[in-house]
């Protein structure tokens, strides 16, 4: 009988341990895209769509926030926006040159006041 009651038990305590196990799997968040900080450029014109900073940021290597950082640009600089794509979150992010320089990088829609049209990148 003790042993019956040991046997029930222990297949008691495995039967917890894999529910938990699978709960815990089924919790777990979903992996995120990963980020192509090196997306591809197909179309450097400047165009005839501008945008101006809201608050300072960081140009990006590519069309992600975790991206490399590039040049810092203060409220108010104006870039001339070259082209567009849309990043595995459905975020927009322009590509484009800083006004007055040979400084290039990533701009996230929601960070500029923008108008004009651009090609996608």
């Amino acid at each position: 009988m003790l042993r019956r009651t040991m046997t029930a038990l222990a297949v008691t305590a495995l039967a917890l341990s894999g529910a938990l196990v699978s709960t815990a799997a089924s919790a777990a968040p979903a992996a995120k895209p990963a980020a192509d900080c090196k997306h591809t450029v197909t179309h450097e014109s400047p165009g005839s769509q501008s945008g101006v900073v809201k608050n300072t940021l960081n140009l990006k290597s590519g069309p992600y926030a975790a991206c490399e950082n590039g040049k810092q640009l203060p409220a108010g600089t104006k870039i001339w926006l070259w082209c567009y794509t849309y990043n595995n979150y459905k975020h927009l992010w322009f590509y484009g040159r800083v006004e007055g320089t040979q400084t290039k990088g990533w701009v996230y829609a929601d960070s500029l006041v923008w108008s004009g049209q651009s090609a996608a990148c």
